[in-house]
């Protein structure tokens, strides 16, 4: 597999691409990123609002989306991060890469910590997060265990 790939926002033509993404999802795919249709309906409520307090990139491998990361500013200072990563991409560095390239921008616009929650059964997003400097907070009201990422 050739390292040929972009991270980019998302655009108003990307529609097909997203729902792309969603579709290939499998197993562990769908019960960590999009359980009911969630994680697709957030990510498609760009193409029908304009939400300043939210921004969202997608990983591309060529043309196909293969991931992506989003942010919600949940106030002036913290940001809530999403990921999600295709099957047959993970263990390639390609997560920490959306990790990386999403604190870039946090630190760029003057916030000063990331927040997220994972699936308890979530092992390797669990490791990926800690490994990168996340700090595990405890079990979140939704029942995910809560990281935060401060700087």
């Amino acid at each position: 597999m050739e390292n040929n790939f972009e991270i980019r926002q998302f655009r108003k033509d990307d529609l097909e691409r997203v729902n792309g993404f969603f579709d290939s999802l499998t197993g562990d795919g769908r019960v960590f990123f999009n359980r009911n249709d969630g994680s697709r309906n957030a990510a498609l409520k760009f193409f029908s609002e304009d939400d300043p307090k939210v921004i969202r990139w997608m990983m591309l491998d060529e043309d196909k989306m293969i991931g992506y990361v989003f942010l919600w500013s949940v106030d002036k200072s913290v940001v809530w991060l999403g990921i999600a990563l295709a099957d047959g991409y993970k263990g390639k560095g390609l997560g920490a890469n959306l990790l990386n390239h999403a604190k870039e921008w946090a630190i760029e616009n003057g916030k000063g910590a990331i927040m997220l929650t994972t699936h308890i059964a979530n092992l390797r997003a669990q490791s990926l997060y800690e490994r990168v400097g996340y700090e595990r907070l405890g079990i979140h009201n939704s029942g995910e265990i809560m990281y935060i990422l401060r700087w």
